[in-house]
Order: structure tokens, then sequence, then C-alpha cells
């Protein structure tokens, strides 16, 4: 049947009539009523449910407010606690006040209904009903009968002292919600990096912000990207003072493979199966394959972990790759690697031959979302005073990796001269440009540890709200204490005598 223009019109004039009375209603609201509209119509509607069904059973007002009290201990368990934790927190000392004196009331008139039952058992005349339940542990649950028979005989005690234990047990419940906070994650103590693991305990429901210990307080990773024979290789050698145990350098094969370098250990050798220690600063490898195997339906073969005696650089692992090429573009395990590989490096340096022809597009685009001095800085090799024109090589390679085209500053380039044994020219400068490269290496160290803790401080600012959960006010106060303390990922929670139990204050 259809409705007339008249009648659609009717209709929405009263449904426009009803929302402007309803705002009405609401302005004139206390303001506490208006910012938690939410948590009032739950309560609302969870007050009217169980008012209409108890309602319609009973008459007696002391068990009315017993369901009263259970809506309050619900709404502060189910509502608050589990979903709305920022509210809790804001009046959490009204709400504690609140928790306590249900508790408290319901935990005197247990008392008081035990006693009386505990006094008829132990009375001369006792009543016939109550003796089933003499030295019975049911005896806690029921209270003295109210009403007899048709022949004068007090009829079986109700359990009506059962319903004082649970709403115990429920506020009992909430106020243990407000205790737990102050003591530490049970799996966080004793950790390597404890504020890591209680930053991965907030943010466990946040999977792609969780982090792992290598990033949270691990070695800082520092990857040399490139062409072919760019002198990547000879660099990570010339730094080292040695040759890394696997290194192909001219005239032998260049690296063929993407290698981890793990340093400060007590050999130079591919990382031993059972070296723990030294393999799990390589873990990014088989972690970055994993995703290749998922993109392509295979895993990148040439992945090598090696080990070296270098102690300069111990808080710090080494990435040498093999050259970029052209048809790599083409070939997806080449391509998904690199890509991820490149995105999760701490800092990479891009290492190119002065006569190197154009910068493939392809890798070019790896760079497109980075910042250049931030995220990588490149490496002129071989680089010759006569020959070389810097105006020349921005145009050629800086601008191409950056969005636009505008030539980057110099103040993020290096010049690494060239070291001809047969010439002496450049030795004295080659020593003073390795000099320099090795202490902008040294100082990412610092440098990545900030922006690590900046960028976990802000994940946390920004996930406050949306914590939710029966532990999320535990999670709110422990992601407070971590921001107030600057979230200092090498440091442990502040000590105090109450530490060894696994208390934080």
């Amino acid at each position: 049947m259809s409705v007339s223009w008249f009648e659609l019109f009717s209709i929405r004039q009263i449904r426009s009539f009803t929302m402007a009375a309803m705002n009405f209603l609401l302005e004139l609201a206390p303001l506490f009523v208006q910012e938690n509209l939410s948590l009032v119509a739950f309560f609302g509607i969870l007050t009217y449910v169980i008012f209409l069904v108890h309602w319609i059973l009973s008459t007696d007002w002391e068990a009315k407010f017993n369901w009263c009290s259970l809506i309050v201990g619900l709404t502060g368990l189910l509502y608050l606690h589990y979903s709305n934790v920022l509210l809790l927190l804001t009046y959490e000392p009204f709400f504690v006040t609140v928790w306590v004196s249900m508790c408290v009331y319901h935990l005197s008139i247990w008392k008081s209904n035990y006693n009386k039952i505990q006094q008829a058992l132990g009375s001369n005349t006792i009543i016939a009903s109550l003796k089933p339940f003499d030295g019975s542990i049911l005896r806690y649950l029921v209270t003295l009968p109210t009403m007899k028979n048709a022949a004068g005989q007090w009829n079986s005690p109700p359990f009506r002292n059962l319903v004082h234990i649970v709403l115990v047990l429920l506020y009992g419940s909430t106020m243990c919600l407000h205790l737990t906070p102050f003591i530490t994650p049970l799996h966080c103590n004793g950790d390597i990096s404890p504020n890591c693991c209680r930053y991965n305990y907030v943010m466990n429901k946040f999977n792609t912000q969780s982090v792992s210990m290598s990033y949270c307080s691990g070695p800082v990773r520092i990857g040399f990207f490139g062409a072919w024979s760019t002198g990547k290789t000879s660099i990570i050698n010339a730094l080292l003072g040695h040759s890394y145990s696997t290194a192909q350098v001219d005239p032998a094969p260049t690296t063929d493979k993407f290698i981890c370098l793990a340093f400060g250990a007590p050999y130079s050798d591919p990382i031993r199966s059972d070296d723990y220690e030294m393999r799990k600063n390589c873990d990014l490898m088989s972690h970055v394959n994993e995703i290749t195997h998922d993109i392509c339906g295979k895993s990148q073969q040439n992945v090598l972990d090696v080990a070296d005696v270098n102690s300069e650089f111990k808080d710090f692992v080494f990435f040498d790759t093999p050259g970029f090429q052209p048809e790599y573009a083409n070939d997806c395990t080449y391509q998904s690697f690199y890509s991820q590989i490149i995105d999760q490096m701490d800092f990479i340096y891009v290492v190119w031959d002065v006569s190197h022809g154009k910068i493939d597009p392809q890798f070019a685009s790896f760079f497109k979302d980075k910042a250049h001095g931030t995220d990588y800085e490149l490496i002129y090799n071989r680089y010759d005073e006569a020959n070389s024109n810097m105006a020349f090589l921005n145009q050629q390679y800086s601008s191409k990796m950056a969005q636009g085209h505008e030539l980057l500053s110099e103040g993020y380039v290096l010049k690494v001269h060239e070291n001809n044994k047969n010439t002496e020219v450049y030795a004295e400068q080659y020593q003073e440009d390795l000099a320099l490269l090795r202490s902008r290496i040294l100082s990412v160290n610092q440098t990545v540890h900030d922006f690590r803790k900046i960028s976990m401080k802000d994940n946390l600012i920004n996930h406050r709200g949306k914590v939710t959960g029966l532990d999320s006010l535990r999670k709110v106060k422990i992601l407070d204490r971590m921001v107030r303390g600057g979230l200092n990922i090498h440091m442990k929670p502040k000590q105090h005598f109450l530490s060894q139990f696994g208390i934080e204050l």
C-alpha cells in the first residue's frame, strides 16, 4: 500500500519534533549525563530489563535493592572496567567508594543472616527444617524461614544469603581490578627489557603496534644498499679494519647474498646453529623471508648470517646486500626481500660508484617515502675531486630518490675518495672519509633509540582511549606511568622496597 505525500510529511514532522524534544531534554540534563550518555543508556536499559523481570516476580523491597546493587556492580564490571576505562579513571575515587560501600553492606547483611542461622542451630528448640543444614556448607547460603505450611511447620529456609555472597564477590572483583595496576605483569618480572615487555602488554590488542625485543633495546640495524659493484662490501671491510669472513670483493665475484653481520662474537664465521646470542641479532632475516614466502610462494635462498669479532660496532648489526640490478624488478623474491628489508632498517647508507650510470627507477622507488638525512644518506664512493661533479651526482641520484625533483642538501651526502694502491693522491683523505663515516654510524645509535622511544610513546598516547577488556584499567595505569617516566626502554621501573614483590608505584 502506497503512502501519501501528506502522511509521509506528517511522519517526518513527528520524527523532527521527537528529535528536537530529545535534544531539549538532553540540554536540561546534568553535564555528567550529557558527556556520558552511553553510560546512562547502558545503566538505564539494564535497570529496565532487570526491574521489569523482578517487578513481576516479587514485591520484596530488600530483594529489589539487591537487584539494584547487581545492576550497579555489573555496570561497573562490564561497562566501566571493560569498555569505558577513561571515565572510570576520571572518577575513580567516587567509584571505589561505591564498590567498597556496597561490598561492606552485603558482607554485613550476609554475616547478620549467618549469625541468626548459627543461633537457631544452637538453640534448644531447633527448627526442624534447619536440621539438614546443621554442619553442612549450605548453612552459609540460607536464611531463616519466614513462612509456615498448612500444618503450622516452618518451610525450608530460602537460599537468600547466596545473593549477598555473589554481590560480595562481584564488588570484591571490581576492587581487585583497582589494585592490579600496581602489580607487575608476571611475564615481565626479570625481563631483559622491562619497559618493552610492559609496552607489549599494554598494546597486545594492537598487533601492528607491538614490538620485538630487538626493536626496544636490540642492536641498531644499519643497511648498505646500492647497485652492483659500487663498493659496499669494501666500505664495510674498511670500517671493520679487516674483511669479514664471507666477504666477496674484486677480483672475486661481488656479493651475491643478503648478509647479516653481528659483531662482538668470539669467532668470525657464519653464525653457528647453537649460538643463540649471535643468531637472535639476525632474526630479522628469517622474519623477512617468511613474508617473502607468503608473497611469492618461495623464500629467498641467498641469505647468510655471519658473526664477526669486531667490538667497536657491537651495538649494531650491519646488512651487506647484493647490488640491485634491473632484472631483480621482475624477480618476486628479490623484489619482496629488498623492499621488506629496506623498511626494517634503522638507518641506510646507499652506496654509489661515481662512475656508474643512472639510478634504476625500481630501486629509487624504495626510498620515495623515506626522509633523506633522517632514514638514509648517500655515499658517493671512489670520489675524485678532479672528475666528479656534486651537482650532477645529486641530480642523478639524490633527487631521483625523493618525492619531486628538488636537489637535496649535500649535508646528507658522504664522499669517500678513491683508495687506489697505485696512487697516494687520496690515501690520507680516504682515512678521513672513513673516520667521518665511522663517527656518523656511531652517532646513529642514540638517534635511533630516541626515535624508537618517541614512536612507542606516541603509540601509547594514541591508543590510550582504545584499550578494552577487564584488564584495561591496569593497562592504562601502566601506560600512564611509562609515559610520565619518559619511556626509557633501557631502564627498569622505579625501584623501592616493594619491588621485590612485583609491586609498582
